[in-house]
């Protein structure tokens, strides 16, 4: 009888699996986006804290309602609740003249701010530089206030500056016909730092 040998291949090892490639990151939204582009850690935080505050802003996706939603939503209110608040401190301490000064320039801060709803969209950022910039200058008068404590107007301004940095970068982002636009932010320290945008 003739036994014929059959040779048994080896069963081939299983091909290891290709590692599934990780999810790519979700683009940042667009609230996240502004918050970051002065690169400031500290503007970025305090600037995300805010807006985080106000859902309905966090969903928005192009820069001109946003500029307009936040002005609506959020700017102008805390604009006319910071000028009653300086209003009262003057009336407090009528013989002060840089308290008085400051409460000057909120009411250009209010006129600003709300004037801003109105302009073209290239001009919203510009209107409400100018805002704050009236803020800066109620520091500025500050400084020269020796006898009566004004800490509260210098926290004021810490935080109106936030609010008017927030919709002037935005504007910038959305296409201000001023390139290059310079956003000056008060530090609370008595301090400001600029930051320069170019659109």
């Amino acid at each position: 009888m003739m036994f014929i040998s059959h040779a048994i291949s080896p069963t081939p090892s299983p091909s290891p699996s290709p590692s599934p490639s990780p999810s790519p990151s979700p683009s940042p939204k667009l609230y996240q986006n502004v918050c970051k582009e002065p690169g400031q850690k500290d503007f970025e935080q305090r600037c995300l804290k805010l807006i985080e505050s106000y859902p309905q802003i966090t969903l928005i996706e192009d820069y001109l309602t946003f500029c307009r939603s936040f002005l609506k939503i959020v700017a102008i209110d805390k604009a006319i609740k910071s000028q009653q608040v300086v209003r009262e401190i003057t009336e407090k301490y009528p013989s002060s003249d840089p308290i008085r000064e400051c409460f000057d320039d909120y009411s250009t801060v209010v006129v600003e701010v709300k004037g801003a709803l109105a302009e073209d969209p290239e001009l919203i950022g510009l209107a409400v530089k100018y805002a704050g910039d009236a803020v800066d200058m109620c520091e500025r008068s500050l400084a020269n206030e020796k006898i009566v404590n004004i800490s509260s107007i210098a926290t004021l301004n810490h935080e109106m500056e936030l609010y008017t940095d927030i919709v002037v970068i935005a504007g910038v982002r959305m296409g201000s016909l001023f390139d290059g636009i310079v956003v000056e932010g008060y530090c609370g320290n008595g301090s400001f730092e600029e930051y320069k945008l170019v659109s």
